[in-house]
């Protein structure tokens, strides 16, 4: 490309053309280095076309970093804008390279790079941002819809899907963003284009590879434990409900704890309302009989509580503040808070107990740091909070287990929320060595830890690796909490990767794929829980919930030593145990983008030294795959069939039918009900293998975002 003329050529707009085009902004334009420039004076505002579209368009950077990297605050390198929530922008947010493309406050859609965080200071880099109308699974325009890519240095850092913008600005801006969060590095080049962007040589990892797995079946690595037992209950009321408790069995079937959230009120005026206020004399004004209805019908139906203590009950505060999820004001006084509380703690121990309540775990709100969502006090309002209501627990419940609310997902929150900035973390600082706001010394007893992650088709399971490593590491600041149990108090596939709202989770064999590495994962760091929400669609189960079912015939088992050695960047590993004289090993292949579907050859060999070719051993097999277990591709060809389209919001094969086709959706499904259930089941094959000198080889392939199930079984000696 040529930049010594200020033209345009082959379509491509660069920084000295839009620059001689646009004239020198407000303050200047000035060149602060030899071989690019800066944005010091002011950001550079131009028209968008006819070289940028809704629809087609490409920002192609080359930039140096500023000399002192990461920089504070954001730093825009490209910004493009026509009402509030409807923008496209390309920038650095304390060093954390962003794309987004917003088409509505109900479609915000972004792809980060962390790693630009670590970029040496001064150094240079090429980013590219491209969107163009997305396709289907068929490879048909999806109107609506935009996909977009962010490259660094040639490699692929993300995708996503967003909501058309409309209308789309008729200017946009480098260097800034409305005058302000000036890239304070330099740009050598900026080239705006409607050309399409070549991802062959950036997606390696879209090529079919190939690795070797080996299961060492002497080597324990630890224990197959149930880390998917607790359901969260947004309205424990319902439990009053005739049958609530049998409909869960139907649609959680693999569910044996209630996260009881809102238990203690102020989330519905009309539910829960359990304290009235304060009589003449001071005593609390409160009748728990529902509270321990609703607990006892927890327990009835066969499942055990686990205790939130949310919300300030509406009569507490003044002036409540009412938000999505009911009252999130503080209490107008701590100490009738606690006082509240440690009533309703007393009652439980009346109506059950003492032992059974002390094993029960407890819970301090929920995602404290969302503002105004779940908490509209104060960082250091709730750690008064907490400080009293683990006071007024512990005071009857010595051995109880108890700690904060979830916080927001450490890495980077969601729906755009940059939580790097928020002070969730911070409650772990303040339990180690803050001022008590009870007991005036330091510290506040906390014995577990928790945040919500919320997947999304398209983002790689990294984002959980780094999610933990945030946690642990501010754990591991004090010695009595290196080991702190850590639970994933909110968790779903969340978004599809159009960035749409998954209500009730992905039903396709992506999902199922994620959660096997997901639960690899939740083994090696040792997370206790991770919270479920729905699991079916009216009975018949997802494909991430045959992987449960898959998991829960490994349970009580001991994990084994596994060792990957790959020639691809595939996210395919294994969890294997024994268990009762057999071997199992769950083997899954998952990569963030749902399309292409890339397969994946493993070479396995297992170890063991039972093992002898005088002896055959039985190998079982089940499968996940879009072959096996998934119904969702033959329910989305019924309803074309029946010219039922999905509704405009709705997230791409949403588990809730009726939120993703309306009652003409429902009634597709329900008539071809039985034809859905034959295709939701994993059957099982067996075959007789020989095996070496204590080992096992066999080649698998293993279809893209599939999963299997081996279990090899000794015969019995002759």
């Amino acid at each position: 490309m040529c930049n010594k003329r200020p033209f345009l050529f082959a379509g491509v707009w660069t920084l000295a053309a839009l620059c001689a085009a646009a004239g020198p902004p407000t303050g200047g334009f000035k060149t602060d280095t030899p071989d690019g420039r800066a944005f010091t004076d002011g950001s550079l505002k131009l028209e968008t076309a006819p070289w940028l579209t809704a629809t087609q368009g490409l920002v192609d950077v080359e930039c140096r970093l500023p000399a002192t990297w990461p920089s504070g605050g954001d730093a825009v390198l490209f910004h493009a804008q026509s009402a509030s929530h409807v923008h496209a922008t390309l920038f650095f947010r304390n060093g954390v390279l962003w794309a987004v493309y917003k088409g509505g406050e109900a479609f915000f859609s972004s792809v980060t790079l962390p790693e630009s965080a670590r970029w040496a200071a001064g150094s240079r880099h090429r980013i590219q941002f491209a969107w163009r109308l997305a396709v289907d699974d068929a490879g048909d325009t999806v109107t609506n819809d935009v996909s977009y890519v962010l490259l660094a240095d040639g490699v692929l850092a993300g995708e996503g899907y967003g909501r058309v913008m409309t209308p789309w600005p008729a200017h946009c801006e480098l260097g800034g963003r409305h005058g302000k969060a000036l890239w304070t590095g330099t740009a050598r080049r900026i080239a705006l284009s409607d050309a399409a962007l070549d991802l062959t040589e950036a997606l390696p990892d879209m090529k079919p590879g190939e690795r070797t797995l080996t299961v060492d079946a002497d080597n324990a690595a630890g224990a197959c434990y149930r880390f998917w037992t607790v359901a969260n209950c947004n309205g424990p009321h319902r439990f009053l409900q005739p049958n609530y408790a049998q409909g869960i069995a139907r649609g959680q079937p693999f569910i044996r704890d209630i996260n009881a959230v809102y238990l203690l009120g102020g989330r519905y005026r009309d539910q829960n309302v359990w304290y009235r206020g304060l009589l003449p004399d001071g005593q609390l004004d409160v009748d728990f009989s529902g509270l321990i209805a609703q607990l006892r019908a927890m327990l009835d139906g066969g499942y055990t509580p686990w205790i939130v203590l949310d919300n300030t009950p509406y009569a507490m505060t003044q002036t409540p503040h009412e938000n999505t999820y009911g009252n999130t004001a503080p209490p107008d006084d701590e100490r009738v808070w606690a006082r509240y509380v440690a009533a309703a703690v007393r009652t439980m121990i009346d109506a059950f107990g003492r032992e059974r309540v002390e094993g029960w775990w407890f819970r301090v709100g929920t995602e404290p740091d969302l503002n105004p969502g779940h908490w509209t006090g104060t960082r250091e309002q709730y750690f008064a909070h907490y400080d009293h209501t683990v006071t007024a627990v512990t005071n009857l419940l010595p051995g109880a287990r108890i700690g904060p609310g979830n916080v927001l997902n450490p890495r980077d929150g969601q729906f755009g929320t940059a939580t790097r900035q928020i002070w969730g973390l911070d409650i772990i600082d303040h339990a180690a060595c803050g001022m008590n706001a009870v007991t005036g010394g330091r510290g506040t007893r906390m014995d577990w830890f928790s945040c919500s992650w919320y997947a999304r088709v398209g983002r790689p399971l990294s984002d959980f690796d780094e999610a933990v490593a945030l946690m642990r590491g501010r754990l591991a600041r004090y010695p009595q909490y290196r080991d702190t149990p850590l639970v994933i108090g909110e968790f779903t596939v969340l978004h599809d990767e159009h960035g749409r709202r998954l209500w009730a989770g992905d039903t396709t064999e992506w999902a199922a794929s994620f959660y096997a590495g997901l639960a690899d994962r939740v083994y090696r760091y040792g997370i206790r829980q991770v919270y479920e929400w729905a699991q079916t669609t009216e009975g018949i189960l997802h494909p991430r919930t045959q992987v449960i079912a898959m998991l829960d015939r490994m349970a009580d088992g001991t994990r084994l030593a596994t060792e990957i050695h790959a020639q691809s960047d595939a996210d395919c590993g294994a969890i294997a145990c024994r268990k009762e004289g057999d071997l199992y090993i769950l083997l899954y292949n998952h990569r963030a983008r749902r399309r292409p579907s890339v397969p994946e050859r493993v070479r396995l060999t297992v170890r063991d030294r039972r093992m002898s070719p005088e002896h055959a051993w039985t190998l079982a097999e089940r499968r996940v795959d879009a072959a096996h277990g998934t119904w969702a591709y033959a329910f989305a060809a019924d309803c074309r069939a029946a010219g039922v389209k999905p509704l405009t919001q709705a997230g791409r094969y949403e588990g809730g039918v009726s939120l993703l086709y309306g009652p003409p959706g429902v009634a597709v499904f329900r008539k071809n009900k039985e034809k859905y259930q034959h295709l939701a089941r994993v059957d099982e094959t067996t075959e007789t293998v020989r095996v070496g000198a204590g080992r096992f080889d066999r080649d698998v392939e293993m279809a893209g975002h599939s999963v299997r199930l081996l279990r090899l079984t000794p015969s019995p000696k002759e």
